[in-house]
């Protein structure tokens, strides 16, 4: 069956002598790996439009009972030539598309992922400032999306909802309920993860925020680096496949 669909380039590699097996994030279909015969000439009809990140207009051959499908034509639909020209940007995007590779199966619609995929690569190419925060709310709402919402409201063990009387300045984070302690139960509670308030609030901002807005906030390194922890360590206590994320670094190579 030939058919059409906006797509995003998560990963592209040699396939033989000529051509590659990409691996798209559709709106259609999900998550696909494709065939594109030809790719590795120079004389290409692909031209860019495969490398990691492009947001396309994919045509190809599916069918149901083959893994591998085949792409006929791949149109750019908005080139993010901001995030390809800039380190930063670069180790975000690409952190991104790698996080949707690792994480999600095949052939398992979800246009929400889609268009959030979509929507914070848009933003990320425009942002002037505070990039990082991007892949912090990509993170928190894909995780919301495939059913690991972070609890950011109540003590996840008696319900209480968050208020400055019961939050200390060191907040407990059980990775198990996915979601933070109230100071009282934190005081009877094993095998929780500490962190700032100052982490607990900058990503309780981000949750909340609109994408517009979400490079607003300044955060600064050492809490940047506790929310890379956090969301790293939640998703490796509940989902297998983030335990050899090369994202988990990131932080570490952002100046």
């Amino acid at each position: 069956m030939l058919t059409k669909t906006e797509a995003v380039v998560l990963k592209a590699m040699k396939y033989r002598e000529t051509s590659k097996i990409v691996t798209l994030y559709t709106k259609k279909f999900g998550k696909l790996n494709v065939v594109a015969k030809g790719a590795m000439l120079t004389t290409s009809k692909f031209g860019a439009s495969l490398e990691p990140m492009s947001y396309i207009t994919a045509v190809l051959y599916k069918k149901e009972t083959r893994e591998l499908q085949f792409l006929s034509q791949a149109d750019i639909v908005k080139p993010f030539l901001q995030i390809y020209s800039d380190y930063t940007k670069m180790t975000i995007g690409l952190s991104i598309c790698e996080t949707l590779y690792k994480l999600i199966k095949f052939e398992e619609e979800n246009q929400k992922i889609f268009n959030l995929l979509v929507n914070v690569l848009d933003k990320l190419n425009e942002a002037e400032r505070n990039e990082i925060n991007l892949l912090w709310f990509f993170l928190v709402h894909l995780l919301e999306e495939i059913g690991f919402k972070i609890n950011f409201e109540k003590c996840v063990l008696c319900g209480e909802k968050f208020t400055d009387k019961n939050l200390s300045q060191k907040v407990a984070f059980l990775n198990d309920k996915g979601g933070f302690l109230c100071s009282k139960c934190e005081a009877g509670a094993t095998n929780f993860e500490t962190y700032s308030i100052a982490t607990f609030k900058s990503l309780f901002w981000i949750e909340r925020a609109k994408l517009d807005n979400v490079t607003n906030l300044k955060i600064p390194r050492n809490v940047n680096l506790e929310i890379q922890n956090l969301l790293f360590g939640y998703m490796k206590t509940h989902i297998e496949e983030a335990v050899d994320l090369k994202s988990l670094e990131i932080y570490h190579k952002l100046k």
